[in-house]
């Protein structure tokens, strides 16, 4: 009856969406591979191998889950492995990360009835494993209907979904019926699930598999960074990742231009969390009275040095940040609920963030409580934290030391993820 009604609303709002979907099949990210939205998925029949379906929304779940495709990979050799995706960019992450291990990478069907109905049949997993929030109706309850099993892996339900869950608990009550097991990653996740429907013998508290993916970033040196982006040898750099508005970026060049005043030296490398920002960041900094270059653009002929960078390369930061002395890592000075502070940690270096952390509530607590993550809400506050711990090598030193003791203490996520996924699988 639930996903009766369910369908009955898609069909309702379809004035709504499906123009949306044809903008950006014709002029949006959609247009390669659009069939696949539609469930024209190109994996052929199985061939008398175990099939397990991976789905991850895009470049930070893909990269949650990176550890655990490889821990499979290790336990079930002969299985086939199908990896799925919402958006371009977290494609390519998995087809660059995870092109060893995977047998075929798919575009994520709409969740019509005949889009994944279609999808399933040509794919026909045992397991399908949906990572994080992926809780998708139609396509649980026909994976279930068929006989198949349903695992949510590295499991959460952010405080904003927590709010709005009342309002829609029989859907997320039809889901969950159909869910056979729920790694979560803390308890306060397992006690949402259990909430909405769950049933708590289904549920197992796993950790969180970024602390597993994190230690996965280090694989290029400080010294090569410099050397790349151009950077003077003994220069104080700050990195700042992952930053989603003009505000943000506003902010953080407050901050470093006031550092400046302090440490004329100090270099800033700043990544846009969407490439297609790039020349909107560098606009801001020009307006400034800085000078930009981009990353692509390094290093610089004739030995010169560049102070300020911009990242305009894809899928480099989570390295990059061995190069900082301090990191910023934004999504979280705006109510966009953070981003990933899982790899300049595992760098062992200090990180700053604003105080929208919902989505990364669990990690921004222990960074705060091990002393190795700093919450600051202006410019100010953020620039006397960076000047602090760049004029304190010592603090840097044993910031490192307990940075790299967090992220290793809360290792392991990953191998019981992929133990979940074996034992239903066989």
């Amino acid at each position: 009856m639930i996903r009766a009604f369910y369908n009955l609303w898609l069909a309702m709002l379809a004035p709504v969406w499906v123009p949306f979907v044809l903008w950006r099949i014709l002029f949006g990210k959609w247009r390669d591979r659009w069939r696949e939205r539609f469930g024209y998925v190109p994996v052929p029949p199985p061939s008398g191998k175990l099939r397990v379906w991976i789905h991850c929304v895009s470049v930070g779940e893909t990269l949650a889950a990176q550890p655990v495709v490889k821990r499979l990979r290790q336990l079930l050799p002969n299985c086939e492995i199908v990896f799925s995706t919402t958006t371009p960019t977290g494609q390519q992450t998995a087809m660059t990360a995870l092109r060893d291990c995977v047998d075929y990478f798919i575009y994520f069907p709409l969740d019509l009835p005949f889009a994944v109905r279609r999808a399933l049949a040509r794919v026909q997993p045992r397991v399908l494993a949906l990572f994080e929030t992926e809780l998708w109706l139609n396509l649980i309850c026909e994976q279930h209907q068929r006989g198949g099993r349903v695992l949510i892996l590295n499991g959460r339900l952010s405080d904003r979904t927590a709010r709005r869950a009342p309002r829609a608990r029989p859907i997320y009550g039809a889901i969950l019926r159909c869910v056979d097991y729920i790694c979560a990653q803390s308890p306060t996740d397992a006690a949402r699930f259990i909430e909405q429907g769950a049933s708590p013998s289904r549920v197992e508290v796993c950790g969180n598999t970024k602390f597993d993916q994190a230690l996965g970033a280090l694989d290029r040196t400080a010294d090569e960074w410099r050397r790349t982006l151009s950077l003077p040898e003994h220069a104080p750099v700050i990195v700042v990742g992952s930053t989603r508005t003009p505000d943000e970026e506003q902010l953080v060049v407050e901050a470093y231009l006031r550092v400046r005043t302090s440490l004329p030296d100090t270099c800033l490398a700043l990544a846009p969390r969407h490439l297609e920002r790039v020349s909107e960041v560098e606009r801001l900094l020009h307006a400034h009275g800085l000078t930009p270059h981009r990353r692509s653009q390094l290093p610089l002929p004739n030995r010169a040095h560049a102070q300020v960078v911009i990242v305009d390369t894809f899928g480099e930061l989570a390295s990059l940040y061995s190069v900082a002395d301090v990191v910023v890592v934004g999504g979280a000075f705006a109510p966009l609920g953070g981003q990933n502070l899982f790899q300049p940690l595992a760098h062992g270096k200090p990180v700053f963030f604003g105080p929208h952390t919902h989505n990364f509530r669990d990690i921004a607590q222990l960074a705060k409580t091990a002393g190795v993550g700093f919450e600051v809400a202006t410019a100010e506050q953020l620039a006397e934290g960076m000047l602090r711990l760049l004029h304190d090598p010592k603090l840097r030193e044993q910031i490192a030391q307990q940075a790299s003791e967090l992220i290793q203490k809360h290792q392991g996520a990953a191998a019981r993820c992929a133990e979940a996924v074996k034992k239903w699988l066989l």
